[in-house]
């Protein structure tokens, strides 16, 4: 570690020393020769794929999804709910048992509090309005 550190003050100082115009002829080699070798890097990369036939029509490529089709899309949803009467003949008159079979009374299973809770609720809340 102290000849690395020794090495580099060496070269602190011997840049300090340079004057302004070595040390823009210094950065000018430095990238000129970075240039070359990221040229060099790049044919010889290019050199390496072998040529493609073009026939106009983009590269197809077999892809594998690790994930199933299954997981990734939502099923097809069904074309009617059950449960659930989409159409009923219309009545003129409706007798009790007829409604019986629609309606559900909501303070028959002991739904009184909420109810009076509510109300409760909305006596308080109309008594604050001016």
């Amino acid at each position: 570690m102290e000849k690395f550190n020794q090495i580099i003050l060496g070269i602190q100082e011997w840049f300090k020393r340079l004057s302004a115009e070595n040390k823009r002829r210094l950065a000018l080699f430095c990238t000129i020769v970075f240039a070359l070798l990221l040229t060099i890097s790049v044919l010889t990369s290019l050199k390496g794929c072998p040529e493609k036939e073009d026939d106009g029509m983009p590269e197809r490529r077999n892809l594998i999804s690790p994930i199933p089709a299954e997981e990734l899309f939502l099923p097809d949803e069904p074309d009617y709910i059950p449960g659930v009467i989409l159409e009923r003949e219309q009545r003129e008159a409706w007798t009790n048992n007829d409604a019986n079979e629609h309606w559900q009374d909501v303070l028959s299973h002991g739904e009184e509090q909420w109810r009076e809770k509510i109300e409760a609720a909305i006596d308080e809340y109309l008594e604050r309005i001016p």
